[in-house]
């Protein structure tokens, strides 16, 4: 694996799926469990983001309950950051969340309004800042520049006065444009999309676009390739304005893909494969140290791994963390008793009900 100049910096990842195989609990290490405190103040229908700063955990869920809410380490609910609404310090439409550079304030893009709102991590709200285009994402590079997304592109101007759609664009909150790029071609026919493709890792933003084999570190400067996939056993998915959902849902058939979910660590680059009818999450795992490439298997015999699915964040230097649902925990059961430690069991299972709030899981990578 060589690494090309040492301006683009990016990696050339060869990822081949049936080498360097191994179980999941060989590549990394359960560590801890948190169990959500559940009130009636504080339900969560499904998590869709996890921050951590200052001790905290920032839990958002904008599929059922539409909360922002905040637990200390242990999971003890500590309260909610803004809510949904019309009125003043209230958000029309809960999407992406993120944090200012300094990690003081909460940041909601508020599809709904238009405008990004800032809320202290007490959940006060501080003030409104006019989205200077059309994001449904956006991370701050500074205090003052983001980098935004949005499927369906904004439309710019470029030589010769001619238009163009670019799904991303770096501007500062005034509008003033530094870089764009990447090509809508969402259209009736084609409406597919990935989760995240903006992701913030410490203090550097990463870009995933839509579908795409590369996946880009975003600065004031410019958009940077970081690493670049070979997978075999895939052929190319090419996306132009011929493009519709049914050749996607057959290729998607036909061939593993990468979704645009990573997770920069540290040490290692954690990144997914999604594959059609497997009943386990595959990932691949890029170790820094060893300038290695690890795939995962379905096998395992650590309970803590069954219920493992696509991380949502990055924990410390090289931790990630997985969420389920209670319920699902409570199916599985049986399984945690037959293969887990029975005093760690036991505690997991301690007061927990199908109307819980779900469970974090925390993992270190050992790769």
């Amino acid at each position: 694996m060589q690494a090309k100049t040492e301006e683009s910096k990016m990696l050339e990842l060869d990822i081949d799926l049936d080498k360097n195989t191994l179980p999941f609990d060989s590549l990394m290490d359960f560590v801890s469990f948190v169990k959500l405190e559940t009130t009636g103040e504080n339900l969560v229908g499904a998590i869709s983001q996890i921050l951590f700063v200052n001790n905290k955990i920032i839990v958002v869920d904008f599929d059922v309950s539409k909360t922002i809410t905040v637990y200390d380490e242990s999971g003890k609910y500590l309260n909610n950051i803004g809510k949904l609404g019309q009125g003043p310090g209230e958000y029309a439409y809960l999407g992406h969340v993120t944090l200012t550079p300094d990690k003081s304030m909460v940041v909601v893009v508020d599809m709904g309004s238009g405008y990004l709102k800032y809320f202290g991590l007490d959940g006060n709200f501080v003030k409104s800042k006019k989205t200077p285009f059309w994001f449904s994402s956006c991370e701050f590079i500074t205090d003052e520049i983001i980098a935004g997304n949005y499927d369906g592109g904004n439309t710019l101007y470029g030589e010769n006065n001619s238009q163009y759609k670019p799904q991303l664009i770096i501007t500062n909150l005034q509008g003033n444009v530094f870089h764009s790029g990447f090509k809508s071609y969402y259209n009736k026919k084609f409406t597919m999309s990935t989760m995240m493709p903006l992701r913030k890792f410490e203090d550097k933003v990463f870009y995933s676009p839509p579908f795409s084999d590369t996946i880009y570190h975003l600065t004031q400067k410019g958009i940077h390739p970081e690493y670049h996939l070979n997978m075999n056993r895939t052929k190319p998915l090419i996306i132009n304005a011929d493009m519709t959902n049914e050749y996607y849902h057959e290729y998607t058939e036909n061939n593993p893909m990468f979704n645009g979910e990573i997770i920069e660590l540290k040490d290692v680059t954690m990144i997914n494969i999604s594959e059609r009818y497997k009943n386990w999450s595959r990932f691949i795992i890029y170790s820094k140290k060893q300038d290695k490439i690890f795939s995962c298997t379905g096998t395992l015999s650590n309970p803590f791994f069954r219920i493992f699915s696509v991380p949502k964040a990055r924990y410390k230097d090289d931790m990630i963390v997985v969420d389920e649902r209670a319920s699902n925990i409570i199916a599985n059961r049986n399984i945690f008793y037959q293969l887990g430690e029975k005093n760690i069991v036991d505690k997991l299972f301690k007061d927990l009900t199908e109307d819980n709030n779900p469970v974090l899981f925390f993992y270190k990578i050992k790769v």
